[in-house]
């Protein structure tokens, strides 16, 4: 019995190496090459963002110089916080990217100006400054180097500006004087945003904004009972953007 057990058991054997020797070679499969998506920045483009500002409030009275008791042309600072939203849209081509950008936000900064007249009884009186909102609708030139963009931008600038005389004790509420006022102006900047996940980046920016001159008029009738503001602001913002990435198919690369 063991004996036939083994020779069935040899000739099995034999039978299996003959049929294997007759088939064709197995082929080889080569892994398939790492595919890496190159990045794009063309596309649209919505994000949120805030910061801080501050800036020069440069005032001037019409109607006398100054003096040592009445201090009727001044500047002062101004200064606070912002926070608002942006939207835009980019073109790449090579490392060079091309796009339009707006955005606005809600602000809080503001200053108000040392005493005007000095000696009483009329201590007290002061100016008042304080940009409300403001935005812009420029454009940005950008150098693209990895997930990083260099960017400088420039444009038209908009703001919601307040202006104020507070008598104090020189009439009180009866002779404060309130000028609201939404100005047109330009802005230029530089800043830098880095592409950390798809379609995500992160941005740092710096913008000059000049709001232009508003004024606010004492007399109907006597043009030089007037003082006139210069407003100027520079704002740093951080932000969080989301792109769409529609401008064209990610290309890939081998």
């Amino acid at each position: 019995m063991n004996r036939l057990l083994l020779g069935a058991v040899g000739v099995i054997t034999m039978v299996t190496s003959a049929t294997a020797a007759d088939l064709p070679a197995r082929p080889y499969a080569k892994a398939p090459p790492y595919v890496a998506p190159i990045l794009t920045w063309t596309g649209f483009y919505v994000g949120g963002q805030g910061g801080g500002g501050w800036g020069r409030s440069n005032e001037i009275y019409f109607n006398a110089p100054n003096t040592a008791a009445f201090v009727g042309t001044q500047t002062y600072d101004t200064s606070g916080g912002f926070a608002g939203g942006v939207v835009g849209y980019n073109w790449q081509s090579g490392a060079f990217v091309v796009g339009l950008e707006g955005d606005y936000h809600w602000a809080d900064i503001s200053g108000r100006s040392a005493v005007i007249n000095v000696g009483p009884p009329n201590l007290g009186d002061t100016y008042y400054t304080k940009l409300r909102s403001f935005g812009d609708i420029k454009g940005r030139l950008g150098y693209a180097a990895g997930p990083a963009l260099f960017f400088v931008s420039g444009g038209a600038a908009v703001g919601d500006i307040q202006h104020r005389y507070d008598a104090a004790l020189n009439g009180g509420a009866a002779n404060n004087f309130v000028t609201n006022d939404t100005r047109w102006g330009y802005t230029v900047g530089a800043g830098l945003e880095y592409m950390f996940a798809p379609n995500w980046s992160a941005k740092v920016e710096y913008n000059y904004i000049d709001l232009g001159k508003s004024t606010i008029r004492y007399s109907p009738t006597i043009a030089t009972l007037r003082s006139e503001w210069d407003d100027t602001f520079h704002t740093v913002k951080a932000g969080i953007n989301y792109h769409f990435n529609w401008g064209g198919p990610v290309v890939a690369k081998y």
